[in-house]
């Protein structure tokens, strides 16, 4: 995302023909429209032998009944869009592949899509496409929850920070969001070593006391350098003794969306997408933007 007043890059929104979709589709038309961005709404379609479908749907009648819906879906997401933001550029595309070979290969502001929390059949499609555009996409992809919509209202954009350069990328982005959103901002630091199996806070040779009070320290001085550059945006900090995930997910109660970088620096810092995050996107209770 850039700090320009007008974006040259779309804001790509996934449209499949679901509720959540379509959430996705309003959500990203209203943020268009305070940045004077175009929405490109991509509809694909898998190709070659996918479930069967060349050896018993005879000439890829199946493929094409599926692009003739996948039309029928954009138009109608198209629809939608100009409900809510009716100046603002749509552009429709319907596509042989995936979401996630899509994004692969096209520059984007951001990606949207909508999103539930998970379930055992949830955990499937995000498997196989939501966690896939997370991995190939070049810039944050935001999953949305479509019952956030109606609820997001005066919440607060919460942004993990640990002090790896994502977390630093992600509060400028939820900065950048929320002042374009009017929405506050609130700065989180989990210091989950004191709740490491076999230490805790009750173990004698560290004086926990002072470690909070020098993460609380660390913390607001780190993010009130960024914060210089949207001093209209009201930004709050939140430094606690906790793991970074069940902290995020309490938090989300609350939150509009959380934003968190894809790696930190934990364990799996090799990993496109960490564990952290990976966690919640299942199981947060509000939007996920995950900055890459």
């Amino acid at each position: 995302m850039s700090n320009s007043t007008a974006r040259t890059l779309p804001i790509l929104v996934g449209i499949d023909g679901s509720a959540e979709a379509e959430a996705a589709a309003r959500w990203a038309a209203t943020y268009a429209e305070k940045v004077h961005a175009t929405v490109r709404l991509v509809h694909a379609v898998p190709v070659g032998d996918w479930y069967g479908s060349a050896e018993f749907v005879d000439g890829g009648a199946l493929e094409r009944d599926l692009r003739a819906m996948g039309r029928k879906q954009l138009v109608r997401a198209q629809g939608a869009i100009h409900d809510v933001a009716p100046t603002v550029t749509v552009e429709t595309v319907n596509v042989d592949g995936t979401i996630a070979s899509y994004v692969a290969d096209t520059g984007a502001e951001m990606v949207v899509l909508g999103s539930r929390k998970s379930s055992a059949i949830r955990d499937l499609t995000l498997g196989s496409n939501s966690l896939r555009v997370v991995t190939h996409a070049h810039c944050p992809v935001l999953l949305l929850r479509g019952e956030s919509e109606r609820k997001e209202a005066g919440r607060p954009i919460v942004v993990g920070i640990d002090g790896s350069e994502q977390s630093d990328r992600a509060l400028g982005i939820a900065l950048e969001l929320a002042d374009n959103m009017g929405t506050p901002v609130v700065a989180v630091n989990y210091w989950g070593f004191a709740a490491q199996p076999g230490l805790g806070t009750g173990f004698d040779g560290v004086d926990w006391v002072s470690v909070g009070e020098h993460e609380k320290l660390w913390l607001e001085r780190h993010v009130g350098k960024m914060h210089e550059k949207y001093p209209e945006v009201t930004l709050t900090t939140v430094s606690a003794q906790s793991s970074p995930t069940r902290g995020l997910r309490a938090m989300s109660v609350s939150a509009s969306m959380l934003v968190v970088g894809s790696r930190g620096r934990g364990v799996l810092r090799g990993a496109i997408l960490g564990s952290v995050g990976q966690n919640l996107v299942h199981h947060a209770d509000c939007s996920v933007l995950i900055v890459r």
